[in-house]
């Protein structure tokens, strides 16, 4: 399935939205504003003449709690009082630009454009009022709704200047980009705790989630997948059974799948167990995870492998060092795990698809649904509901395709729900990766140069050429391995394998496994140097200050140095997640406590500091920095996805553990104050969690694991090994 959003259009989008570029926010021209019963001042708000502000939130909310914070940081400069704002999620248009949420980037690329779209519809109504009252816009004043005529005392409620009067005053492209913005000092709305907007309804029922569509006439689909994930083929197909089963409608068989339809859920899971499918395995159905890290430990000595990050001469100053070390560290298959599993629904009808679902990735879901179905994007329309958890899964439009495809065959709405077993046998994992990590050390212990080969497969190469760079590498199968340590020489290999599992973005992506790496190797110099694991690291930080503030600041919070009882350690780890360009600043301490005799760790507390820039609502930023330590939390000690004939062997949560409540640690969060432009909160805190708790592992015991997860057997042998 290729989209038609290419690597160049996605990355134009990304570019403009960092550098607050307001092109997709124009303002309408007076014809359109005059007598309006809607004040659309940009494809960001709506301001009613009963004075309600909707914010059009084109991120996806997944329980993060974005369209609260999107929707504050629009009142801020819009002067706009809060009781009077509300949310709602668009159906795409091309008008909102990129749809995508992921890579914790929401905030960091909206803030500057959201503040100069509300600040322009403010500085449109003041001047819309000033006229009305013959006077000049320099003598007036907006704020929480109201405009004000100092001079006189006269007001205007926003929804009053809505009804009555005409409002013309646009801006232009450059003009947005020199309006003055509020300094932090003076945020009212910015940096507040605010409850979340989304939360009432969540609360009372009301709220819609992809699984909430019903429509009239609606039938439901069931899809029979192939016992093999990639590179089986159907022979033969027979729907005898299925037929005979109440409630059936129809089967579909396509190139692209099979499936069956009826008239309830129950009724479709039935017709689906009774239709007889004869598959050729194909190539990959000997597959296993032995067998890809066994393909993975040849590739590493790939001498054709491409150089991702170089810096100095690597070669040089490993063959002239005084001591040199190298370590090996492996990751398995992560799945998302969702609370919500993948569903739809669509309605084909007069040429055009109605989709309703929730997506992370609307713009690329339009493209590709179009680009499937050979119809103009216009003719896709995707209705956004909440959803009920993302971590990467929903940026893929693979049920969407599906059902879209089984609803032009029966011309009715059809509903597709996958089961948890579909879900994760269908899933895109966060890839196994194989890292060879190499440092050459001077005689003081300082490190001289450093070489990671990072051996993986790229979600990238899948989604097609667009999504590559010109070497085919896709950097966020990549990220993080390009650290900020102070080494003077870097160089980072990269080294893509195809397996035959397919893989996607899994909540922090590469950084969770590239920063184990890192982190871990960086625990392993420093006790070959001699020195605290802290201040090595804190030696090699001159030019990341920021990220020495919060290893200290974490250090200090969880009393780093001071005694622990027996079998109890603490471990460090900082980053630069989720890109070194755009980096949150995060450092945690993690103490376990591990059982000699089982291997067992129990994560007993997590202090996390982190310097995000500025905060826009305190409470929805500290409950993603929980959220996404517990994440890794989950990522390091429990998950682990193994592959045998093709396929995942995992089912559902009895034998794909994750986190549970009764294991949940201690978790203790800083957030540094500041003024500097905001990144994003949702995965950093994951990233740290890793590398912390396999160096707390080995200041409590003395044995070194280098796998996650860091299940007990791996613990158990690191210990065996120590001696």
């Amino acid at each position: 399935m290729k989209s038609r959003v290419t690597r160049r259009a996605f990355l134009a989008s990304a570019a403009a939205a960092g550098a607050a570029l307001t092109i997709r926010f124009p303002l309408v021209g007076p014809g359109d504003a005059a007598g309006a019963a809607a004040y659309d001042p940009s494809a960001a708000l709506t301001i009613t003449p009963d004075g309600l502000v909707t914010v059009h939130i084109t991120k996806a909310e997944m329980g993060q709690g974005v369209g609260t914070a999107l929707a504050q940081i629009v009142a801020e400069e819009l002067e706009a009082d809060w009781k009077d704002v509300r949310v709602d999620y668009p159906t795409n248009d091309p008008k909102f630009g990129l749809m995508l949420t992921g890579g914790s980037w929401s905030v960091n690329w909206t803030f500057d454009t959201l503040s100069r779209a509300g600040a322009a519809a403010r500085l449109a109504l003041i001047d819309a009022a000033a006229k009305s009252w013959n006077a000049s816009a320099a003598d007036c004043v907006a704020e929480r709704g109201v405009v004000r005529h100092l001079p006189t005392g006269r007001s205007l409620r926003y929804g009053e200047i809505v009804a009555k009067v005409p409002i013309t005053k646009t801006f232009t492209e450059d003009e947005l980009k020199q309006i003055t913005l509020k300094k932090p000092a003076d945020y009212r709305v910015v940096g507040q705790w605010i409850p979340r907007l989304d939360i009432p309804d969540k609360v009372n029922g009301k709220a819609k989630f992809g699984m909430d569509t019903f429509l009239p006439n609606m039938v439901y689909a069931k899809v029979v997948y192939p016992p093999v994930r990639e590179g089986a083929n159907r022979t033969a197909v027979d729907d005898s059974a299925a037929k005979r089963v109440k409630g059936y409608v129809a089967t579909v068989t396509l190139p692209q799948l099979v499936a069956v339809v009826a008239t309830s859920y129950e009724a479709a899971v039935k017709a689906r167990d009774a239709l007889k499918v004869t598959w050729d395995p194909g190539p990959n159905a000997s597959v296993s995870t032995e067998s890809i890290f066994a393909k993975f430990a040849q590739a590493k000595d790939d001498p054709n492998a491409a150089a991702w990050h170089e810096q100095g001469d690597v070669r040089a100053a490993m063959s002239g060092a005084a001591r040199r070390h190298e370590a090996t560290y492996t990751t398995d298959y992560v799945a998302h795990m969702q609370m919500e599993p993948m569903n739809c629904v669509v309605r084909f009808a007069d040429g055009a698809y109605d989709v309703y679902t929730g997506s992370q990735f609307q713009t690329f879901a339009v493209g590709t649904l179009a680009a499937t179905l050979g119809v103009d994007a216009s003719k896709i329309r995707i209705h956004q509901h909440y959803l009920g958890g993302g971590f990467g899964r929903r940026l893929e439009p693979d049920i969407m395709v599906e059902t879209a495809l089984i609803a032009r065959e029966v011309k009715r709405p059809v509903k597709l729900i996958r089961s948890r077993e579909e879900d994760l046998k269908r899933d895109f994992y966060r890839s196994a990766t194989l890292q060879v990590v190499k440092a050459a050390l001077a005689g003081d212990g300082k490190v001289v140069a450093w070489e990671n080969t990072l051996v993986a497969s790229h979600p990238g190469k899948r989604w097609g050429p667009d999504f590559v760079d010109k070497k085919g590498l896709d950097q966020f199968a990549l990220n993080g391995a390009d650290h900020v340590y102070d080494i003077p020489n870097q160089l980072v290999r990269a080294v893509p394998v195809e397996t035959g599992i397919p893989v996607g973005y899994v909540r922090a992506v590469a950084p969770n496994y590239t920063f184990f790496a890192v982190e871990t190797f960086m625990d392993e110099l420093a006790k070959l140097a001699g020195v605290d694991p802290l201040q090595y690291r804190l030696s090699m930080l001159g030019s990341a200050p920021r990220l020495a503030r919060v290893l200290r600041l974490a250090a200090d919070q969880a009393g780093w140095g001071t005694p622990l009882p027996p079998n109890t350690g603490r471990g460090i780890a900082c980053v630069s997640a989720q890109e070194k360009k755009t980096p949150t600043w995060t450092a945690s301490v993690v103490q376990a406590r591990v059982d000699p005799a089982t291997g067992k760790v129990q994560v007993e507390k997590i202090v996390c500091a982190v310097d995000c820039g500025i905060v826009v609502n305190p409470d929805g930023a500290r409950s993603q920095i929980e959220g996404s330590i517990l994440f890794g939390v989950s990522n390091a000690l429990k998950e682990r996805g193994t592959v045998a004939n093709g396929t995942l062997v995992q089912s559902n949560f009895h034998d794909y553990q994750v986190l549970r409540m009764d294991e949940v640690p201690v978790v203790e969060v800083h957030i540094v104050p500041s003024t500097e432009y905001p990144t994003g909160l949702g995965e950093p805190g994951t990233t740290t969690v890793a590398p912390a708790l396999s160096n707390a592992i080995f200041a409590a015991t003395g044995a070194r694991v280098r796998q996650v997860p860091l299940l007990p057997d791996r613990v158990l042998a690191a210990l065996r090994a120590r001696t």
